[in-house]
């Protein structure tokens, strides 16, 4: 009879409830699954447990704050998880892979480098320096023209007879 007394005050005070806990917990989806879940757990109480609730109004809300507590701690405690996770990972704490190469592909791309610096250094004068303010320095191909005193069509052919080269010197990637 006092069980059925738990469910009537559930019924009346569950919008208040959600509106509590929307406001504890900051979003109104969490509310509705905390409010859910106080349901849950009043259907699992046992006549006996409901025969000693004096004050079920209070006793709802108490059960709601203890569940919203409870869900911000688990959350508090995943998220440290996942961020030492993501640090033993070699991540950083948005997420990210951290951006180190692995010896292997370090050593590699030092050997690619030293053959694309050494194709430059072969390349007829404006060919590489065109190559150089275009690719290496990011200037436009018009800013490049106006810095040689050339015009565009020759910095076209520049970047393009230089990116060639490479491709025959050094290959791809």
């Amino acid at each position: 009879m006092l069980f059925r007394s738990l469910v009537d005050v559930w019924l009346e005070v569950r919008p208040a409830l959600l509106r509590f806990l929307t406001a504890r917990t900051g979003s109104s989806a969490t509310a509705e699954d905390l409010v859910q879940d106080v349901w849950l757990r009043l259907q699992a109480l046992t006549g006996e447990a409901a025969a000693q609730v004096r004050h079920p109004q209070a006793f709802l809300y108490r059960m709601a704050a203890n569940l919203a507590l409870d869900g911000s701690k688990a959350q508090r405690r995943a998220g440290a998880r996942d961020l030492e996770w993501r640090r033993a990972q070699g991540a950083d704490a948005a997420g990210e892979a951290a951006d180190a190469p692995s010896a292997e592909d370090a050593t590699w791309a030092r050997l690619k480098l030293e053959k694309v610096m050494t194709a430059i250094g072969r390349m007829p004068p404006k060919t590489a320096e065109a190559f150089r303010l275009h690719k290496l320095a990011g200037l436009s191909q018009a800013e490049v023209a106006d810095r040689m005193g050339v015009s565009r069509s020759a910095v076209e052919k520049y970047i393009s007879g230089a990116l060639k080269e490479l491709l025959l010197k050094v290959g791809w990637p």
